[in-house]
């Protein structure tokens, strides 16, 4: 009991500070994503719209360009990006059903995708550039599918694709 008492100051002292931190952390973290407004979904509907400062316009999907896992099948989707002096990067592209529930990353860590083929997502350039995005889906996924690209504000740019 004597160690309480004699430390009773900086116990005290503790509490406020571990009060504060949390305070802070949900005054700064939690509140502002909790207040964030839902994504604008933008449909895309002749193949071109313009994201992150430049043009992007849908070239083709195909179903397994690259060899895949088994039990997998790949979906590849080609775009080409006009660049410009005001383009900036795009956020993540994801993949998923229309008719169902599953999203897919874009999965060019695991596919060996050539250099050549082009980025794997939006860039900074001045000159016109390929972008290739290449998902790994499973066997029963056969589409129609909607790409999903994160741009500024909170909005989305989505294009259907069927391979």
């Amino acid at each position: 009991m004597t160690w309480l008492r004699t430390h009773r100051l900086a116990l005290t002292a503790l509490m406020f500070c571990v009060a504060a931190v949390a305070g802070v952390h949900l005054w700064l973290d939690v509140i502002p994503i909790a207040e964030r407004q839902e994504k604008t979904i933008t449909v895309v509907e002749d193949d071109t719209t313009e994201i992150a400062g430049q043009e992007l316009t849908l070239e083709d999907a195909r179903w397994d360009e690259y060899p895949s896992p088994d039990g997998t099948r790949v979906v590849s989707v080609h775009m080409r990006g006009s660049g410009g002096p005001d383009s900036a990067s795009c956020g993540r592209v994801t993949l998923s059903e229309v008719h169902g529930s599953r999203t897919w990353l874009d999965a060019d860590d695991v596919i060996d995708v050539p250099y050549d083929a082009g980025a794997a997502y939006c860039m900074n350039e001045s000159e016109p550039y390929d972008i290739i995005s290449v998902f790994l889906v499973p066997d029963d996924a056969e589409g129609p599918f909607f790409l999903d690209i994160d741009g500024e504000d909170r909005a989305v740019t989505r294009f259907l694709i069927e391979p």
